[in-house]
């Protein structure tokens, strides 16, 4: 009897530790969902506010050097600023509504576009008109068959280098290549700036190499060979990217 009892006692025992192991695995589990997503949404909020910002304190410091001198000048680079205002609030809705229908567990069917690589040279020529010529180079591109997903981490990965670029590489022009193969693409963004300078602080650069690890790819930034900055991106467009 006492054996029976002692091996009662051990099985009740071993029971409660294993559903506690259990109810800490998935407590575990859903703080790691839950630093995840803040991660995510952090991300995503940084991308889409900080180039447009950029832009507006960049066209609102022109207007203000220009307003007595040009006054057609001020009003232009005014305008441009009204224009960065407005993306901004666009793909701030963007943003919000794709999060709410991320949270009502929509699969995407009644969410607004994403902006991809064929949004790329309307990129350029509003970093362009904001004081930072840049051109757009394609080479093979194919980019009909690249994933959204991709294509999407694409854009955002230029959007931020050529926000870098912008703010604080003090360069006089940048290039964008963009190159899309079977199996991956590259996109490289290269200014004749300062060099080490260009990565600024905060979220910029860390951010585009999450964007390239979750795919499966890879992001390479630092001093470009001849001088200036680069930043350069490898995605897989096939199985790990899908």
């Amino acid at each position: 009897m006492a054996g029976l009892w002692l091996g009662g006692v051990v099985l009740a025992w071993s029971w409660g530790a294993l559903v506690r192991a259990r109810g800490a695995r998935r407590l575990a589990e859903r703080r790691q969902a839950v630093l995840e997503e803040r991660a995510r949404i952090a991300r995503e909020l940084h991308d889409v506010l900080s180039h447009t910002v950029s832009v507006m304190v960049v066209q609102a410091a022109a207007a203000d050097d220009v307003f007595d001198a040009d006054p057609a000048r001020a009003r232009e680079a005014l305008r441009r600023t009204e224009q960065a205002g407005r993306q901004a609030l666009a793909e701030l809705r963007w943003f919000l509504r794709t999060v709410r229908a991320d949270d009502e567990g929509d699969t995407g069917s009644q969410a607004p576009p994403q902006p991809g690589l064929g949004d790329v040279e309307r990129l350029a020529e509003t970093v362009s008109a904001a004081g930072l010529p840049v051109t757009v180079r394609r080479e093979d591109d194919d980019a009909a068959d690249v994933p959204l997903a991709v294509q999407l981490s694409a854009y955002r990965i230029v959007q931020e280098a050529l926000t870098n670029t912008l703010r604080h590489a003090g360069a006089g022009k940048a290039e964008v290549v963009i190159r899309s193969g079977p199996s991956e693409m590259y996109v490289q963004v290269r200014d004749d700036g300062r060099g080490g300078s260009a990565a600024g602080s905060g979220q910029g650069i860390p951010g585009m190499r999450e964007r390239a690890a979750l795919l499966g790819g890879m992001l390479r930034a630092g001093p470009a060979p001849g001088g200036g900055f680069e930043v350069a991106a490898w995605l897989p467009t096939r199985e790990r990217a899908q």
